[in-house]
C-alpha cells in the first residue's frame, strides 16, 4: 500500500540556509540536499509524500559555558562579574526564544502544512512570563509546546514549570519533550559546548513521572521511543494514559545508524513494544533534517504491522493527539 497519508510529527527548521549549515553539521552534504528552511522543507515534503510536518522550534543560542549544570547548581559560588554575565546571558536567550516563536507563528500562518510547536523555557522569565508567551503564541496559531530539558538544564518536574503545565492542560495544548540521552549541542543548534556524556541527563524518561501523575489531563509526548531508556518509556506508558510517543531516531537495525545503537530498541522487537504501549499512542517522527527521514519512514513501512496500524502511526494518531 503506497497511498498512506503521512505526517512527520517531529522536525526542526531553520530561518536561513546559513543557520541550517551551522545547526545541521553533516560533512559532505550538498546545498541541494538541505531542506531545513520552510520553502525547501515543503519541496522535500512534496517529493517524499509528506502531507504535513510538526515543527519543533529551538532558538539561535549564544555560547553557554556559564550555564553548564555545575555552574547552575553552584551559582552561589559565582562572583559578581560572573553573576551579571549569567543574568545577561539568560536575558539574551529569552529574547532569542521570543524571536524564534514569533518567526514560527508567522511561518505557520503562511504555510499551514508546517504546524508550529513553540519553545518555552525559564529563560523567558518567571512562570507568569512563560504563560504569557504561551497564550500569545497560541493566539497566533501555535499548536503545541516543545520542551528540551537538557538544552535548558531544567528537570521536567521543576516547580517553575508547574504553572505552564497547568495552563497547557487548561488550554488543551500538547507538549512534546526530548527524552533521549544528550551528548552535546554542536550538531543540534550550532553553538559551542563541552561534551555532556557524563553530565546530568535532565530529559531521562523517569524524570517525567511526577509531571504525568500531577497533570493527568496534560498531553505529553516523549520523543525518541526507540532510543536508550526505551524500557523506562514503556513503564511510563503502562502507568500513565496521558503519555504518548514519537518514533524519531528510529529503531536499531543493520541499515540504521541510531544515536545509541547498543542501547536502543531493536527493530525486531519494535512491534511487540508498540503493541504493549498501544499503537494509538505512537506517532511517526524523524527529527529531521539532522537525521534522514526516508530510512526511518521505510523502517515503519516494513514493520510487520497491518495497514490500519501503519496508518495510525503515520498520521492518524497525530491528527487525534495534536488536534490537527
Amino acid at each position: 500500500m503506497d497511498n498512506f497519508v503521512i505526517i512527520d510529527a517531529h522536525v526542526h527548521l531553520a530561518t536561513s540556509m546559513a543557520w541550517e549549515e551551522k545547526r545541521v553539521v553533516i560533512p559532505g552534504r550538498r546545498h541541494r540536499d538541505r531542506w531545513a528552511t520552510p520553502e525547501t522543507a515543503l519541496s522535500f515534503m512534496d517529493w517524499e509524500g509528506i502531507s504535513a510536518a510538526v515543527v519543533m522550534n529551538l532558538p539561535k543560542l549564544p555560547p553557554r559555558e556559564l550555564m553548564m549544570e555545575s555552574e547552575r547548581k553552584n551559582s552561589s559560588k559565582l562572583g559578581p562579574v560572573e553573576t551579571e554575565q549569567l543574568k545577561q546571558l539568560t536575558n539574551q536567550v529569552g529574547q532569542s526564544i521570543r524571536e524564534i516563536n514569533q518567526w514560527a507563528c508567522k511561518i505557520g500562518q503562511k504555510y499551514p502544512r508546517l504546524i508550529q510547536f513553540i519553545c518555552i523555557a525559564p529563560d523567558l522569565g518567571d512562570s507568569e512570563d512563560m504563560i504569557k508567551e504561551l497564550v500569545l503564541r497560541v493566539k497566533q496559531g501555535a499548536k503545541g509546546v516543545k520542551l528540551h530539558p537538557s538544552i535548558f538544564r531544567i528537570y521536567p518536574a521543576d516547580k517553575r514549570l508547574w504553572p505552564l503545565y497547568n495552563k497547557c492542560e487548561e488550554l488543551g495544548v500538547p507538549i512534546l519533550a526530548d527524552s533521549a540521552p544528550f551528548r552535546g549541542l554542536k550538531t543540534l543548534i550550532g553553538y559551542r559546548s563541552r561534551p555532556c556524556e557524563n553530565s546530568i541527563q535532565y530529559g531521562e524518561p523517569d524524570n517525567y513521572s511526577k509531571v504525568l501523575g500531577s497533570f493527568p489531563h496534560l498531553t505529553l509526548i516523549l520523543a525518541h521511543l526507540g532510543s536508550a531508556w526505551w524500557d523506562e518509556r514503556v513503564e511510563l506508558a503502562l502507568k500513565y494514559p496521558n503519555v504518548y510517543f514519537d518514533t524519531s531516531q528510529g529503531f536499531s537495525a543493520p541499515d540504521q545508524i541510531p544515536n545509541h545503537p547498543h542501547r536502543g530498541l531493536a527493530e525486531e522487537d519494535a512491534v511487540r513494544i508498540m503493541r504493549k504501549i498501544g499503537i494509538e499512542r505512537i506517532m511517526f517522527g524523524s527529527d529531521g533534517p539532522s537525521l534522514d527521514r526516508m530510512p526511518q519512514l521505510e523502517q515503519i513501512l516494513r514493520l510487520p504491522l497491518n495497514n490500519q496500524e501503519k496508518q495510525m502511526i503515520l498520521s492518524g494518531n497525530a491528527k487525534r493527539i495534536l488536534h490537527l
